[in-house]
């Protein structure tokens, strides 16, 4: 039931932000003279944008994933409001689309640490005004037991 709920408002989430995205292409192509300013923004912050990845088609699917989750954790800060939980939606919507690899994420409070990952066949670094996503992939060996040290799994984002 909880994960009923869960998906129906990640739904609701990315239903909204497509139509902000159509809405906004609708109105540049009728009123060149209007900016983007002017148009009543859905979130509080600014998207987060992609700095880096092994291809675009991986990077454009982190950067709109990591846009979701940022937008979920500032409209339902109890259903997404930690790093585990940004990193568990994450994994679970990157696994459907890349199956049998393992996807590593680490999220930190911008400029607060660094790193970079430039080698790889997914790998991907977003950026937002706050925060900084790196998604990288490993291959899944089922002999393998993975031991994820999730350092930071329970701080929550702060948005305001």
């Amino acid at each position: 039931m909880v994960e009923l709920i869960f998906n129906v408002a990640i739904w609701t989430v990315q239903g909204t932000l497509l139509c902000l995205e159509v809405k906004e292409g609708l109105s540049d192509r009728r009123q060149k003279k209007s900016s983007l300013s002017n148009l009543p923004s859905i979130s509080q912050h600014p998207r987060a944008v992609l700095i880096a990845s092994s291809s675009i088609t991986f990077g454009n699917d982190c950067e709109r994933l990591v846009n979701i989750a940022f937008h979920t954790s500032q409209t339902f800060p109890t259903m997404m409001g930690t790093c585990a939980d940004i990193s568990q939606y994450l994994r679970k919507e990157l696994a459907k689309q890349y199956p049998g690899e393992y996807f590593h994420i680490i999220i930190s409070e911008n400029h607060a640490s660094g790193f970079s990952v430039d080698d790889g066949q997914y790998f991907a670094e977003i950026e937002q005004d706050r925060y900084r996503v790196l998604i990288f992939a490993t291959k899944q060996n089922s002999n393998t037991k993975l031991y994820t040290h999730d350092a930071n799994s329970q701080m929550i984002l702060k948005w305001n």
